[in-house]
């Protein structure tokens, strides 16, 4: 792992967990095992460090969603779509990268605002291209009668964000029972 990549892991390890105002650069480089000044020969400032590490986060829920697409594509559609939409969960509650996107999305720094929501809108685009090949295959075999694209997307953001939210406060059993109930109440939706 090169010197910015480790820096990139730590930073985000220490966002996570402490906020983007809890962290300090000499925290970082101290745990990188390098001095602050060197942290300054791959990033400008803290601001730039941390919306490097949100693009990755960001990035990187992405390419989960568009690997359990294509990987669940052979499954029947009700499986199909449950499954990316566990591969999203599970990618959120992941302990550090999990954390980053929470923080990110609920509590963005206020200096960087605008820019870490710029992230996150070319995000939900990039995720939405990505949800319409559920919604087409749908279209396709006839289970989504009326419902348009727009529709699916916002009703699958809203249960991925509604356990997102589920997943600060119950542990995983109570998680996944909760998962099941709510994902029963969806299906039945865009099949009506």
């Amino acid at each position: 792992m090169s010197t910015k990549e480790r820096i990139v892991y730590e930073a985000m390890r220490a966002f996570a967990s402490k906020g983007y105002e809890g962290t300090t650069l000499a925290e970082i480089a101290t745990n990188v095992g390098i001095k602050k000044p060197s942290l300054y020969n791959h990033f400008k400032n803290k601001d730039e460090l941390y919306l490097d590490v949100a693009e990755k986060v960001m990035n990187e829920l992405i390419e989960e969603l568009r690997k359990s697409i294509k990987t669940f594509t052979h499954q029947d559609l009700e499986q199909h779509v449950r499954k990316s939409l566990e591969q999203s969960c599970q990618f959120i509650i992941k302990k550090h990268e999990g954390m980053m996107y929470k923080r990110f999305m609920i509590f963005p720094p206020v200096a960087i605002h605008k820019e870490v929501k710029a992230i996150v809108r070319d995000g939900d685009e990039r995720m939405n291209a990505q949800l319409v090949t559920l919604h087409n295959r749908g279209i396709e075999e006839k289970q989504f009668h009326h419902l348009s694209k727009e529709q699916f997307i916002a009703s699958y953001f809203c249960l991925l964000d509604g356990l997102f939210t589920e997943s600060f406060i119950y542990e995983e059993r109570d998680f996944r029972q909760r998962f099941d109930h709510a994902w029963d109440v969806f299906w039945r939706g865009v099949c009506y």
